[in-house]
């Protein structure tokens, strides 16, 4: 856990709670836990995608318990946004002396694969869509791991987004 030092004792706390260590019984508000029946419907019910800008709708999240799940909620949210959506394509391919492992491991099996911190296979983006960087690019310009961007442009072989 990343924490600022003058935040270091509540993180403590965090983890102990966390682990059950701590004795304390924590009341939750009804909202925080109850089932929302489609999570994604009710963002979009309230949002204007005419009106509201990205830095407006950068405050606001869905938070899954699976990574497919994640997917899935990302997929129809870029569908209910306006604008041409881009596929970016990975290229996956062995590297290895043995030829057992070309036959083993074939390109349609590793591009079947979403190891957690990699994006999928296929990239779905639209202009104006929300990102989250999946690594320390620029600590000190706060392009760190989980900084959230905003798509403003979408090329061939680059994508630009601000912060």
């Amino acid at each position: 856990m990343r924490a600022f030092d003058s935040e270091k004792e509540f993180a403590s706390w965090l983890l102990h709670v966390g682990e059950g260590e701590s004795g304390e019984k924590i009341q939750l508000s009804p909202f925080c836990y109850s089932e929302i029946e489609d999570p994604v419907q009710q963002l979009i019910s309230e949002i204007d995608f005419k009106t509201e800008t990205p830095e407006e709708l950068k405050g606001r999240a869905i938070l899954p318990l699976t990574n497919d799940l994640s997917m899935q909620i990302n997929n129809r949210v870029l569908e209910c946004m306006p604008g041409n959506e881009v596929i970016y394509e990975s290229m996956d391919n062995i590297v290895s002396n043995d030829p057992q492992d070309q036959l083993a491991y074939t390109e349609e099996f590793l591009n079947s694969l979403t190891p957690t911190g990699m994006p999928p296979h296929k990239l779905r983006l639209k202009l104006g869509a929300i990102i989250m960087l999946l690594r320390n690019l620029a600590p000190s310009e706060g392009l760190c791991n989980g900084t959230r961007l905003i798509l403003i442009q979408l090329q061939k072989n680059v994508i630009v987004a601000k912060n």
